[in-house]
């Protein structure tokens, strides 16, 4: 119990010392000291404005080709990774890590993309800036940004000293956007329409196992009930009940403080979303009982 406490105290100071590293310095100061922003989302996972913040250090842009007959974009996703500040401090701008897949792309295709990259980071040819508002805000400057990685290695390295031209561009761009664009943004939206992680998450920070014993000696009649407490709000089965009702009990609760979005667990076609949701219930029941 005295290292359970000592270890409650000092998981407490970390979190202090980090909130006041960010509050004096930045939030990518915080997370390098503890290993990255992931690391730093997991400590001060009970801070929701620092989670909200952490979670808009993403976005989207493009980059530009353009030539006298020919204007084509190139959509990106991109990570805030850094703060860039002048030399007297009295301007700032994000620093960003741009992100794609190449994986289905072959040899050529990448360093042809690579190129094109290097040109329009070097050009400054960049367009359709999407950055969340609580990212914007930390920065004096909301308007300029410094593209310095890409997929974490360094833009310069990106130089192949290739020449391509306008058809050269409409080509790459058919099969970036189909091979890996559109095939990336199917996996992002799968993802993100995944439920398993978050309802786990909740279930498993909020629920209480009991044993009970309603029989008498040499004629045990024994079960347990499920318990969770939502900022006091009592919820429970036993397993007595069949487990059916068991998730459908579950359902009602993560829907009614906006866990998942309402569906029917009943439904005889259970579309992706519905399937996950029931999956990931069925995984903490045999995780508990």
């Amino acid at each position: 119990m005295r290292q359970l406490i000592k270890n409650i105290l000092n998981e407490s100071k970390l979190a202090l010392e980090l909130l006041d590293t960010i509050k004096n310095e930045n939030i990518f100061v915080a997370a390098d000291l503890v290993g990255g922003l992931e690391n730093l989302k997991k400590i001060l996972k009970e801070f929701p404005d620092i989670i909200n913040m952490i979670d808009s250090l993403k976005g989207k842009l493009s980059l530009i080709y353009h030539s006298r007959k020919e204007y084509i974009e190139f959509p990106f996703r991109f990570e805030i990774v850094g703060i860039a500040k002048n030399i007297h401090e009295t301007n700032s701008w994000p620093i960003l890590n741009l992100i794609y897949d190449d994986s289905k792309l072959n040899e050529s295709e990448k360093k042809l993309l690579e190129q094109f990259i290097y040109y329009s980071i070097a050009d400054l040819n960049i367009g359709d800036f999407d950055i969340k508002p609580e990212a914007r805000n930390m920065y004096k400057d909301g308007s300029y940004v410094s593209i310095d990685f890409v997929n974490g290695k360094n833009w310069e390295s990106l130089d192949h000293d290739i020449r391509y031209e306008d058809n050269d561009m409409r080509n790459l761009h058919r099969e970036y956007y189909t091979k890996s664009y559109m095939n990336e943004s199917k996996i992002l939206q799968e993802n993100e329409e995944d439920p398993t992680q978050k309802i786990l998450n909740f279930l498993s920070r909020r629920y209480k196992v009991e044993d009970i014993d309603l029989g008498w000696e040499g004629n045990p009649i024994k079960f347990k009930t499920i318990k969770f407490d939502v900022d006091g709000e009592k919820y429970g089965f036993t397993t007595f009940e069949n487990k059916r009702e068991q998730i459908r009990k579950i359902v009602d609760m993560l829907i009614i403080h906006n866990i998942i979005e309402p569906i029917d667990p009943y439904e005889r076609q259970l579309d992706f979303y519905t399937q996950k949701v029931i999956r990931a219930v069925k995984t903490f029941l045999n995780q508990v009982m």
